[in-house]
């Protein structure tokens, strides 16, 4: 997933550069970005934000709902910090992206 985000952000500049789209446009890198950097960062991880926010877990192909309520918190919080990264990370590679691209 994150190798197919990186592929659509690398179209998406060729894309604005080609079209001489304005500037404008290219805030809308943060979508492909977040794709990209949703997949790269779960993968490192070895979590899914999704996952952890819903308090399942899957243990081959079966998912399993948390039942300890101290684990279920923590997933929540681990889920809830990559959810940041990504966030965050997609929105500064955007802002340079627009100011420098």
């Amino acid at each position: 997933m994150g190798y197919i985000g990186i592929g659509l952000m690398i179209l998406f500049v060729i894309a604005v550069a080609l079209l001489k789209l304005s500037s404008g446009y290219k805030l809308f890198l943060f979508i492909p970005t977040v794709f990209a950097l949703s997949g790269i960062l779960q993968s490192r991880q070895k979590f899914c934000f999704v996952f952890g926010l819903f308090g399942v877990f899957s243990f081959v192909g079966k998912q399993v709902k948390i039942q300890q309520d101290d684990e279920l918190l923590k997933d929540r919080r681990k889920a809830l910090w990559l959810l940041f990264q990504i966030l965050l990370g997609s929105l500064f590679i955007t802002i340079v992206y627009y100011y420098l691209g």
